[in-house]
């Protein structure tokens, strides 16, 4: 398999009035099977100009443009340090280093320090 990054919004917040928006709350997730891992809850700050000609009110955005602009805040370098770190956190949960448990026992964890 291969590890899958998807980004997502959770949440956005508008200016009532022009239907700016100014927040965006947003996960980023790195997925191979059943091994994943996410950084949650993550804030991008927007300063939308309505009176621009690219400017894009609440009632018409979509998923993808709004990832774009969360993005676009972050930078590049940013975007691709995130999905960095997360590949490596899956691909490290794929192979665990250390496990937790008793050898006598039946219930031996394997896992990764972080």
């Amino acid at each position: 398999m291969s590890i899958t990054i998807d980004w997502k919004v959770n949440d956005v917040e508008s200016v009532i009035a022009d239907g700016g928006v100014t927040n965006v709350k947003w996960q980023c997730s790195a997925t191979d099977g059943e091994q994943a891992y996410a950084v949650n809850g993550g804030e991008a700050i927007l300063e939308p100009d309505a009176t621009s000609s690219e400017f894009i009110s609440y009632d018409d955005l979509t998923e993808s443009v709004v990832i774009g602009w969360v993005k676009d805040s972050l930078g590049g370098e940013e975007v691709a340090s995130i999905e960095e770190v997360l590949t490596a956190k899956v691909t490290a949960q794929m192979s665990p280093t250390s496990q937790t448990g008793l050898p006598w026992s039946v219930d031996v964890v394997e896992s990764n320090p972080e």
